[in-house]
């Protein structure tokens, strides 16, 4: 996952920015590529889903991979309705939603964050925040991490009390810890394989499980949550053994009454649980069946999430079509922002030289000057119009030259022209009071992936 941003930037042409977003059970990536011509069509898509496919491939060290992809539009609106939890396991999760503006910051700082991906995450990010507040699905729908939480805590004495063991720095561990905070659990300890132990560890006020302690780690943890999702098991049946032998029934006259109370418990009371969230297994499969250890993994987990009412999901994906459409408009508008740059550059150009041409008199222009400047500015501006409007008529085209007015001079103007009355005194486009009516340029809206 480190630096795949810049990388997958760098690697692939065409692609102006990427977001990243990696959780233990996700990988989603937005990039901001320009839209295909129509000569290309579908083509120049499935060539960029190939080409990224590739890429991960390779960098993975498969030989292998196949994408879900969505482009334009439909990549808006699956960025949303992921953003709103729809498509998580747990309908309705809020933790994807942070996650989301997670990757937006990490994008920024990795230079791969453009204004078109920026706008499009914000805008989910406001969608998320919509159906919180209309739908009760956040509610309803519980996080991955609370529901296999709960699972754990059935098995366990009593979760506050426990020695909890977290494999994993990414953005599931982080939501790990604090729920697990929230639950009363303060004897935790973090164990990576990446160079982020440390800088985790501290931040969450951590201790740091090394790979020489990590056995001993197991030994005495009543439960292990297991975060990374790298696509290779971190806990094998070898490595989970020992702590699993601890954890068998043991005759009681061998029993030592005096022993450490950190040390492991006795069974049956308290097995070794493990919850293991990621999508692809952290813990290899054969660890489930060894005596004395619990094993909790996803399908586990999504066996026991609460089903969303149906009604609650459909206006969710309603309040979703309506935020995409709501965006496309916003994305139509900004395509149009060189044009009016243009034409606001070509007018002020006119102006400068209608400007130059007065006869300035002790700082003042004389009314008559002034009058003509600006007659001459009209017929300049009118010109082409009026060229147009004649030629639309020669060819029987002037239904189609009134009906296109409206777009340009605006409904007021053009229906007080057609039924020749006096146009309106002052221009009819609302303007905030201390806000400009031009848009500053910005970059076009590109198609999402």
């Amino acid at each position: 996952m480190a630096h795949l941003g810049p990388d997958l930037q760098a690697a692939v042409p065409g692609v102006e920015g990427v977001v990243v977003l990696g959780t233990c059970n996700r990988l989603a990536i937005l990039l901001d590529a320009p839209a295909p011509s129509q000569a290309m069509g579908h083509e120049a898509d499935d060539w960029l889903s190939a080409v990224v496919a590739s890429f991960l491939a390779e960098r993975a060290g498969l030989d292998a991979l196949t994408l879900r992809s969505w482009h334009g539009v439909d990549a808006v609106a699956q960025l949303f309705a992921t953003a709103a939890g729809l498509e998580s396991m747990v309908v309705g999760e809020r933790e994807i939603a942070g996650q989301l503006r997670r990757a937006m910051i990490l994008a920024h700082e990795d230079g791969t964050l453009t204004g078109p991906l920026a706008r499009a995450v914000e805008h989910a990010s406001t969608t998320s925040r919509r159906l919180a507040c209309s739908t009760g699905l956040s509610g309803n729908g519980r996080s991955v991490v609370a529901v296999g939480l709960d699972l754990a805590a059935r098995q366990l004495p009593a979760l506050e009390g426990a020695r909890v063991l977290l494999v994993g720095t990414g953005a599931y561990a982080g939501a790990t810890v604090t729920a697990l905070r929230e639950r009363g659990v303060s004897d935790l300890e973090v164990y990576s394989r990446s160079d982020r132990a440390r800088a985790f560890a501290d931040g969450h006020h951590l201790r740091v499980v090394t790979e020489e302690t990590l056995p001993a780690a197991l030994e005495l943890a009543d439960l292990v949550v297991t975060c990374r999702g790298l696509g290779a098991p971190v806990l094998t049946r070898e490595l989970v053994e020992p702590a699993a032998r601890l954890r068998q029934p043991t005759e009681p006259a061998l029993l030592d009454r005096h022993e450490d109370p950190r040390s492991p418990a006795e069974p049956p009371e308290r097995p070794l649980v493990i919850l293991d969230l990621a999508l692809t297994r952290d813990v290899e499969e054969a660890v489930g069946s060894l005596p004395g250890v619990l094993l909790i993994d996803l399908p586990s987990v999504q066996r026991a999430v609460p089903e969303a009412e149906a009604a609650q999901v459909e206006a969710a994906r309603a309040i979703v079509e309506e935020e995409v459409a709501a965006f496309t408009r916003l994305a139509g508008g900004r395509r149009m922002d060189p044009v009016i740059t243009e034409l606001r550059t070509h007018v002020e150009e006119m102006v400068e030289r209608e400007v130059a041409r007065l006869r300035v008199r002790d700082g003042m222009v004389e009314a008559d000057d002034a009058a003509r400047a600006l007659r001459r500015l009209a017929a300049r501006l009118l010109h082409h119009p009026s060229v147009a409007a004649r030629q639309a008529g020669e060819a029987g085209r002037d239904e189609e030259y009134l009906a296109a007015l409206p777009m340009l001079l605006g409904p007021e103007v053009t229906s007080a022209l057609l039924a020749g009355t006096q146009a309106p005194a002052t221009c009819p486009v609302h303007v905030t009071e201390g806000a400009s009516a031009w848009h500053h340029p910005t970059q076009m809206e590109r198609s999402y992936a």
